[in-house]
């Protein structure tokens, strides 16, 4: 028997972690798409939605909330700081580093939020063309 037709093989392509990966990745290709005329990604839409909730954010509190290594979040606030749509902001512990929206940062959530919405109401659509639920 060739090793490709085995069972063994096959039922590794119903990998359920495999699966919710491939999900996610469509989900975000698919907002990224609708964000794409105010410059930025899900990702970043994300961040400055957690950022603009409070005054300001801790890197330590935004790696909590979103549930992200601070290595990769660290990634995605330095091109939000290079952009000009946050700012580090000085803290009474020189350690914290703290976030806040500036005006630019303010005014692009404000475009995005829209084009955000339109993305909420289609997803549940765009989700059964790949076979695939969104929660």
């Amino acid at each position: 028997m060739e090793r490709t037709k085995s069972f063994k093989y096959r039922q590794l392509t119903s990998c359920k972690c495999f699966k919710m990966r491939k999900a996610s990745r469509l989900t975000t290709q698919f907002y990224d798409k609708k964000l794409k005329s105010v410059g930025i990604r899900i990702t970043q839409f994300t961040i400055l939605s957690f950022i603009a909730t409070t005054e300001n954010k801790t890197l330590i509190s935004l790696s909590e909330e979103l549930s992200m290594d601070r290595t990769t979040l660290t990634r995605g606030l330095n091109i939000l700081l290079k952009d000009g749509l946050i700012k580090q902001i000085k803290s009474k512990d020189s350690r914290k580093k703290v976030m806040k929206l500036t005006e630019k940062g303010y005014k692009i959530l404000d475009e995005a939020i829209p084009l955000w919405l339109e993305a909420e109401d289609q997803i549940l659509n765009q989700s059964k063309k790949f076979g695939f639920s969104v929660i």
